[in-house]
């Protein structure tokens, strides 16, 4: 299993709960999030990846967690999300 969402970065396992989405058999996936992928197909399948960074940054600074840490995660965020499966070409 990946550790985080192979679609907006993501962790799998957030704050000690399992946020994986569904395959179509309704097991596990084992690359993406519940808010990204659910019964085998992406939630937002049009979505671009600028959409998904400016979402990605606003989930970072409005959640839980140490201001810089914070603002570590929103300055690299780009950089991950780029080397990420569903992003990659």
């Amino acid at each position: 299993m990946e550790k985080f969402c192979q679609s907006c970065g993501m962790p799998l396992m957030l704050h000690d709960e399992d946020v994986r989405g569904t395959e179509v058999d309704g097991t596990k996936s084992s690359k993406f999030c519940n808010y990204c992928y659910a019964n085998g197909a992406f939630i937002e399948p049009n979505i671009t990846m600028d959409e998904m960074m400016t979402r990605g940054k606003a989930a970072i600074r409005n959640g839980k967690g140490n201001a810089f840490k914070k603002w570590l995660m929103v300055t690299f965020y780009p950089m991950q999300l780029k080397n990420l499966e569903r992003w990659k070409k």
